[in-house]
């Protein structure tokens, strides 16, 4: 089970306690220190001396560098994820393991709904879709808020991660989203409908504007050769980036970019909407004509 922590002091114990606390007891818990400044080290002290417990301490360096740093430093057959702001059922690991013991190598990846939490301690239910072995890199695979798998619902067998590879250390988001792309290429995935974690919403990572356009530039490139065959989706992708630069401040390049999509894929009414919008930002706000504000 891997755990990464920076500076999560208020919401780790519960994070931790949610995982030791599961029905299924043949497990070690790795939780990756990257580089807190915070109380964190102090609640890290208390469990870093239990038997199945280990800390390992890095350099801020970011979740996926973290995540890696505990898949490396782990030997067991399947591999869990939790963030440190969150919390498993009990029977989490006891259901994910019954089905991966029971299935074949060609499934490789177990995955659950979740119930959102939000600051107001009101729930959400989290249905996440299913998802088939190689799955389209279209529109929505690449939009996190469609594909909807939280990471800290999977369980991974080790040996795909030879196959799929590790988190990629270049993007500053999307990296959980990247991952299952690349899993489903090679192996089924078994989801379960049971709401197995509560994610909690507050405790997300600012949506820095620079790092969103970092990481849609990364992944288009990436995935440039597979959106090419479905040209609307490319266009798609542009679009999302347009309207990253455009909230960043970089109009030009926003501009450029809702270009290229008309030139992608110009006779589809949507792209030629949204395109309209950042090209002529004032056109979103205009009252309907006949329609006061």
């Amino acid at each position: 089970m891997i755990l990464p922590t920076y500076n999560r002091a208020s919401t780790l114990d519960r994070s931790i306690r949610s995982v030791l606390n599961q029905t299924f007891r043949d497990f070690e818990l790795i939780i990756v220190d990257d580089g807190s400044t915070d109380e964190s080290r102090k609640i890290l002290e208390r469990y870093a001396t239990r038997p199945f417990v280990r800390v390992i301490p890095s350099r801020h360096r970011g979740c996926s560098v973290a995540r890696n740093l505990g898949v490396s430093a782990s030997s067991a057959p399947l591999v869990a994820f939790q963030d440190s702001d969150d919390e498993w059922r009990p029977d989490k690991l006891e259901k994910a393991v019954a089905v991966l013991t029971g299935a074949g190598d060609e499934v490789g990846v177990f995955y659950s709904d979740m119930t959102r939490v939000h600051d107001d301690g009101s729930l959400r239910a989290w249905r996440s879709p299913d998802v088939v072995r190689g799955v389209l890199v279209s529109e929505t695979t690449l939009d996190y808020q469609h594909v909807g798998i939280g990471i800290q619902s999977a369980v991974i067998r080790r040996t795909c991660f030879a196959r799929s590879g590790l988190f990629d250390e270049a993007l500053p988001r999307f990296i959980d989203l990247d991952l299952f792309i690349r899993l489903s290429d090679h192996f089924g995935f078994h989801h379960s409908d049971a709401a197995l974690v509560r994610y909690y919403a507050g405790g997300e990572i600012s949506r820095d504007p620079g790092a969103l356009v970092t990481a849609r530039h990364h992944l288009i490139a990436k995935y440039r050769e597979r959106l090419r065959a479905h040209r609307h989706h490319l266009a798609h992708q542009y679009l999302l980036l347009a309207q990253a630069l455009q909230s960043s401040g970089s109009k030009y390049r926003s501009r450029v970019l809702a270009m290229a999509a008309l030139v992608t894929s110009p006779t589809d009414p949507r792209i030629r909407r949204t395109a309209a919008d950042v090209l002529v930002p004032e056109r979103s706000s205009r009252p309907s004509p006949g329609r006061s504000r």
